[in-house]
């Protein structure tokens, strides 16, 4: 027969585990599971995206402030520079919390678009003001592309358009689904500027999705010599082109930073993306397609116009946030291609050399001329004498 502190010990134990169960299973604990990499590396140098964009020549005008950018990726860490830019939902089956990133993915993408400027380190995203939406729908790395990652995507892009996002950052690819070409479409309807990674297959010819939807600004990367980075996917989806090799940026737990020696259009994407959330800061009016006009019109065109390596060419930040354009340039495939300079034999090199000279020669006699007949009397009617 059991005695009375005898059931009482046992209530107690039964009691302790049943506590110990809903710790072990609570969000809390599970984030505490979280096996994102962290860093204490410094970062000694300035970025080179930075130096070649150079956001802080259009400063003046936004930062980016009161635009919110989504990002649907494999979340978003705690990092000094992202402190207060970030809200959070984990949408990924391991519900190992919505600040875990153990891709070390998600908190670069996030960086770059709007990391803060602080005095510890030279890094900085391009819209500093901006906030960011965070969708973590990616576990790690390798379930990026499986089947069962695009329904948590689609998810995202449905709740991104609820939760009022201006820009979507989609530094992904997923299989193309009925569902997820809807919930892009839906998302633009609601004037939202939906940017893609283009993918990194290199030159497969094969369509990258969400990229080569109707409606998605397309990133392939380039690297520091602006050349086209080997990897970066190529088609004729592809609208411009970003930094997309040697990228560096916050690690996704600690204060520290680290580089994507080899990139890939992940990194390339964000950059467009803060492009979009500066210009649809200053042009609050403007609608995404009118927002993906003005990026690929004022962007660095190759000398055929567009082609589909880089698209319409390279981000140019700068003249993105102030060229005029003409109001109506709201499609990119209306956009008028820079003709290629001509190449001349060398038969037609002399020729229009010597044409250049013979025109140079004559006027120069027309210019005597003048000068004996109109300046040489004047100068004797005023009794000019030389010396």
């Amino acid at each position: 027969m059991t005695t009375l502190p005898q059931r009482f010990a046992s209530a107690l134990a039964c009691l302790a585990v049943a506590l110990a169960t809903i710790v072990a299973f609570s969000p809390a604990a599970l984030a505490e599971e979280c096996d994102a990499e962290s860093r204490d590396d410094k970062l000694g140098q300035t970025p080179w995206p930075l130096l070649r964009l150079q956001p802080e020549r259009v400063w003046s005008l936004t930062r980016g402030a009161g635009v919110k950018v989504a990002v649907i990726d494999s979340g978003v860490g705690e990092h000094p520079v992202l402190d207060g830019q970030v809200t959070a939902y984990d949408l990924a089956a391991d519900e190992r919390g919505a600040r875990c990133d153990m891709a070390s993915h998600g908190t670069l993408v996030a960086g770059i678009i709007a990391g803060r400027e602080t005095e510890e380190s030279p890094f900085h995203g391009l819209a500093p003001h901006a906030k960011i939406l965070s969708y973590r729908v990616i576990e790690n790395m390798e379930s990026s592309t499986s089947k069962d990652s695009t329904l948590p995507v689609v998810n995202a892009v449905r709740q991104a358009i609820e939760d009022g996002a201006d820009v979507i950052n989609l530094s992904l690819t997923a299989i193309h689904t009925v569902a997820l070409e809807d919930a892009i479409e839906d998302a633009h309807k609601a004037g939202i500027v939906i940017v893609a990674a283009a993918g990194n297959r290199g030159a497969n010819g094969k369509l990258e999705y969400p990229a080569a939807y109707d409606n998605v600004i397309a990133v392939a990367g380039i690297g520091k010599d602006g050349a086209h980075v080997d990897s970066s996917s190529i088609g004729d989806y592809v609208d411009i082109a970003a930094p997309g090799e040697e990228i560096d940026g916050p690690a996704p737990a600690g204060d520290g930073y680290g580089r994507r020696e080899e990139g890939g259009t992940s990194f390339a994407a964000p950059y467009v993306s803060a492009a979009a959330a500066l210009i649809k800061s200053y042009y609050p009016k403007a609608t995404p397609d009118e927002i993906a006009a003005r990026l690929m019109a004022t962007a660095d065109h190759p000398a055929e116009g567009w082609n589909p390596i880089v698209g319409y060419g390279e981000l140019n930040l700068y003249r993105a946030m102030t060229t005029v354009l003409p109001d109506k340039i709201v499609e990119p495939d209306r956009l008028l291609p820079v003709a290629a300079p001509e190449i001349a034999t060398d038969d037609e090199a002399a020729a229009r050399a010597w044409a250049l000279r013979f025109t140079m020669f004559a006027m120069i006699g027309v210019a005597l001329a003048l000068l004996a007949k109109v300046v040489v009397p004047r100068g004797r009617a005023r009794r000019w004498r030389g010396r």
